[in-house]
């Protein structure tokens, strides 16, 4: 789980010249934005090497901060930008709908609610493995500027009898202290399953699910977003899925066009290249392919051939190689015995 932290800058703090820190706006992962002493920003990136970083000022207004023991590199910038969303290429529909039922309503909570519009207590996201739900998430933290508290299933796990039941209530807790917050359960479909396919030797689960719900009912009261993440929506109890709990169902597909050319480019930006590569054209001849399928398999295995024949840089041939042998992971049905995946859609 992700807690929040001290400034490593304190306000007053001296970058350069008279120019210092009049406070930190927020941490984004490994990023602190400060804003400062004559209006422009400062991000300080925690998890880059100073020495490691190749000078870039002619282009850049970088800075090099040392803070007590530790050395840190910065960018100043005049502007700082709130659409974290632009870093997701493409799913235009997929962030619109985002931004309409969830953003919005969120920020400005008192014109939905002149409209009976309700605030979302919760939201899943779903749809089949390595399309980036977990990506999107972060990123509607950082849109929605929220604490983010990312829980696993493992993290739930205990020995002890009851201990998984009090260890729900404490990330709850955690999220509440710590509002406005994200609280992101992946895979929960493994933490609340259909209760009418438990076996008769796992009350235990039970016990889970309903200290589960019990917490939901309230979050959004708490200042609390719940999002859960799940390659299978239908195997998740039936009461977790009602009005009041969690109000959204948001289908996360495959990458579209757009973003397929841009996670071509992603996996390719750090290694050497043929840069008359036809981005447009490996985007149109991978339809149906998740992002894992592009940077994970298509890639990585380009890549690792490239090195093994000795070459000096992934070309195209190589890379539509690799698609013609992989083949994309398959969807899934997302079947309940009542419908399809268009049941769960809003």
């Amino acid at each position: 789980m992700a807690i929040s932290t001290k400034p490593v800058l304190f306000n007053g703090f001296t970058i350069r010249n008279g120019l210092t820190v009049e406070s930190r706006i927020e941490k984004v992962f490994f990023t602190e934005i400060y804003e400062l002493s004559n209006g422009s920003y400062l991000y300080l990136f925690l998890n880059l090497n100073p020495n490691e970083v190749v000078d870039r000022r002619e282009k850049y207004d970088i800075v090099r901060i040392k803070n007590e023991s530790e050395n840190y590199i910065g960018v100043i910038v005049k502007e700082r930008s709130n659409e974290q969303f632009e870093c997701i290429a493409g799913m235009e529909s997929l962030k619109r709908q985002l931004i309409e039922d969830v953003i919005n309503p969120l920020r400005d909570p008192e014109r939905f609610k002149k409209f009976k519009v309700s605030i979302p207590n919760g939201i899943i996201l779903f749809g089949p493995p390595g399309c980036g739900k977990t990506f999107i998430i972060r990123k509607l933290a950082e849109e929605l500027n929220y604490n983010f508290f990312e829980v696993k299933h493992s993290d739930l796990a205990t020995p002890y009898i009851h201990g998984s039941v009090s260890n729900i209530g404490k990330a709850f807790e955690t999220a509440k202290q710590n509002a406005p917050a994200i609280l992101f359960f992946d895979e929960i479909s493994g933490l609340i399953p259909n209760r009418a396919k438990l076996q008769e030797t796992t009350g235990h689960k039970e016990e889970e699910i309903d200290e589960f719900l019990m917490q939901l009912n309230d979050a959004a009261d708490n200042r609390v977003l719940v999002v859960g993440a799940t390659n299978y929506i239908e195997r998740i109890d039936p009461a977790a899925l009602r009005a009041g709990r969690f109000d959204k169902k948001i289908y996360v597909p495959p990458p579209d066009l757009e973003a397929r050319r841009a996670l071509f480019k992603l996996g390719l930006s750090n290694r050497p290249y043929d840069k008359h590569i036809d981005f447009d054209h490996l985007a149109r001849i991978t339809e149906g392919f998740t992002g894992a399928d592009i940077i994970e398999d298509v890639v990585e295995s380009a890549a690792r051939a490239a090195a093994n024949l000795g070459k000096e840089l992934i070309d195209q041939k190589l890379i539509e190689s690799e698609i013609t042998r992989i083949k994309p992971r398959k969807l899934s049905n997302q079947k309940d015995g009542k419908g399809d995946v268009q049941d769960y859609i809003r």
